[in-house]
């Protein structure tokens, strides 16, 4: 623990251990102090049993096949989950870029997008040279 977060990390983790001990103990404690402790939990249990020899074992074995398997479809989630995190990215960048193109580029002509573009001012620009150079050449003819 070389760091404030290490150190504060490793104390909520005893915490939290020191916590579900001490709520497992008093569940423990208040079960003794019964008259015939566990009596929920050994009913509870031969029920289960004896739905197993009810129904037979194939649901049992289904079942048990279904935890079996469940580290490995959470290892295949785990590995699959970067993959679809950069699909998202990319997927997230180029609609950005579809959208941002599709504002962009217009294909139609506009008005008020066309006099505020500053054409007319280059025509008046070049108009105005024009005029000065036909001032200027007629100075030159006289």
């Amino acid at each position: 623990m070389h760091t404030l977060f290490d150190f504060i990390t490793h104390i909520k983790g005893i915490e939290y251990v020191i916590a579900i001990m001490a709520i497992g103990g008093y569940i423990l404690y208040w079960e003794v102090l019964k008259p015939k402790p566990f009596r929920t939990l050994v009913r509870s249990a031969r029920e289960d049993l004896g739905y197993v020899k009810e129904v037979g074992y194939r649901n049992t074995m289904k079942m048990a096949g279904r935890i079996v398997a469940a580290p490995f479809i959470g290892l295949a989630y785990i590995v699959a989950l970067p993959f679809a995190f950069f699909f998202a990215v990319i997927f997230t960048v180029l609609g950005g870029l579809y959208s941002m193109i599709g504002k962009s580029v217009s294909f139609e002509w506009r008005p008020m997008e066309a006099y505020l573009s500053g054409r007319k001012q280059g025509r008046k620009r070049k108009q105005g040279e024009i005029q000065e150079a036909e001032k200027s050449g007629e100075d030159n003819k006289e």
